[in-house]
């Protein structure tokens, strides 16, 4: 049955449209990852045989041990971003008489084949030669390396189930992103460890060599939750009645605001129910976790310009992930818009409303960076209201720039489909602008003045909303038909 699996598998490959340049396309790919592994490999060489001078006041294999968990965390987030999930065209085989299992373990085996399985190796067969194998049994050795290649399946099946769960139970990966966010701040604070709790783990499988029966359950629990979780869904009619009674998306109170409402609530189904802008999403926490990385510094928090930058970074993520690709999120149905919708100006105020209410409730969420000083709360503030009057009708106005078409179903690792100079022109005015109000006031020495200006000019485009609306409804009127065309042009 493997054999048939393969060979279908190879065929199928061969046989797509697009063999040719996917293949060029992997060998420039291959080449490239092939100098990285050697890179790798002269790294950990040179790691591992000096770790004793770099660290000479710390026991070289405690020491190397702390970092291991990080690795693997960092691991984690890079398969989640760009490793695929792999695949095989079940439909052909449900007929037949195939085990459900053979085809759901053999999807799980595809994942095995993964170049994130063999990059830790680079890393830990130095360490292995130089650190443990002049101290150390054969015995504890190979209950160190069977810890290590446990861990990375491990952490190759988790990062397959959180990307599964992101497009079925949203809030699972929610939960599972929130509490390793969590940790990780704890950790930068001290209130936990994890170094430490490495260390307990690897080294006491050197001293321990029964301890590898701890990574080797989470292997197991891993993998037989992917197939729990693949199997159950592995009919067509399984998935429409896991999906049935999802109601996220069906927001009652939108609907009294008639037409504009429903467009709202059309964009909101739009990102939870798509792949590629709900692989934008997982972006949101690290934009609003941002100011971690300046507030805490001395250096940082007199320098309100920089804090203005961080400001409207923090509380704009959604106007600038969602606004980088307005149009382009519904190229595959806008003829269906033009034909359909006879007022523009209620297709644009349903955007703006996403926006300014995204950029409300994110202003909302950074209000605990007042614990590093209430000029920081009043900076938010400022770049929240700049947010809300001027950044939308900015992002608008230049929508109409975007020409590109968008697959929905394909991920955002390694995709550069819609991606045109409109995302790095569009970021420009968005920063630049609060920058050059503040700056003249900066400059006569009355910093705060110039926060101050950024919200009375987000607090004009408010009140001037109605005028602002029309000119981006005008440009998107004169250039809808070359957007159309544009969009109309398939991969």
């Amino acid at each position: 049955m493997l054999k048939w699996f393969l060979r279908n598998e190879w065929r199928e490959m061969k046989r797509a449209s697009m063999w040719e340049q996917s293949l060029a396309i992997k060998i420039i790919v291959g080449i490239l990852f092939f100098f990285l592994f050697l890179e790798f490999v002269v790294g950990s060489i040179f790691f591992s045989d000096k770790l004793t001078k770099i660290f000479p006041d710390d026991d070289p294999v405690e020491k190397f041990n702390s970092f291991v968990l990080y690795g693997f965390a960092l691991g984690f987030l890079a398969r989640f971003f760009m490793q695929k999930v792999p695949v095989l065209s079940l439909q052909p085989y449900l007929h037949l008489p195939v085990k459900k299992s053979s085809l759901v373990h053999f999807v799980l085996g595809k994942s095995l084949s993964s170049f994130f399985n063999f990059i830790p190796f680079i890393v830990f067969i130095p360490f292995i030669i130089f650190q443990l194998a002049p101290w150390y049994s054969a015995i504890e050795i190979t209950a160190y390396v069977l810890s290590i290649l446990f861990t990375v399946l491990s952490v190759n099946f988790l990062s397959i189930l959180f990307k599964r769960s992101l497009s079925t139970n949203s809030w699972i990966s929610g939960v599972f992103a929130l509490l390793i966010i969590v940790l990780g701040v704890m950790d930068y604070y001290g209130f936990v460890s994890t170094g430490s709790f490495s260390t307990l783990i690897f080294t006491s499988v050197l001293n321990k060599p029964l301890v590898v029966l701890l990574p080797l359950a989470v292997l197991i629990i891993a993998y037989f939750a992917n197939y729990r979780s693949l199997i159950s869904k592995i009919y067509p009619e399984e998935n429409r009645k896991a999906k049935k009674g999802a109601a996220l998306t069906d927001i009652k109170y939108l609907k009294q605001f008639g037409m504009i409402g429903q467009l709202m609530q059309l964009e909101i189904k739009l990102f939870l129910r798509n792949k590629r802008p709900k692989s934008t999403l997982i972006f949101i926490p690290i934009f609003l976790l941002y100011g971690f990385f300046f507030y805490p510094q001395e250096v940082y928090r007199g320098m309100s310009g920089m804090l203005i930058f961080v400001g409207i970074f923090m509380t704009g993520p959604i106007l600038m992930m969602y606004g980088q690709y307005v149009l382009s999120w519904e190229s595959s149905y806008f003829d269906g818009i033009l034909t359909n919708i006879d007022d523009f100006n209620r297709y644009f105020r349903a955007k703006y409303n996403l926006m300014a209410g995204t950029t409300f409730v994110a202003f909302l969420v950074t209000i605990p960076y007042v614990y590093y000083g209430t000029h920081i709360l009043l900076i938010n503030l400022a770049c929240a209201i700049f947010n809300v009057g001027i950044s939308p009708y900015i992002v608008l106005f230049l929508s109409s720039n975007n020409k590109k078409r968008l697959d929905l179903s394909q991920g955002q690792a390694f995709n550069y489909q819609g991606v045109s100079g409109t995302q790095f022109i569009l970021s420009i005015p968005i920063f630049l602008t609060p920058m050059l109000i503040y700056l003249p006031f900066w400059a006569f020495g009355n910093p705060m003045a110039g926060i101050i200006a950024i919200g009375v000019t987000g607090l004009a485009g408010i009140g001037f909303n109605k005028v602002l609306m029309n000119l981006v409804v005008q440009r998107f009127e004169r250039r809808r038909y070359i957007i159309a065309e544009g969009f109309r042009k398939k991969f």
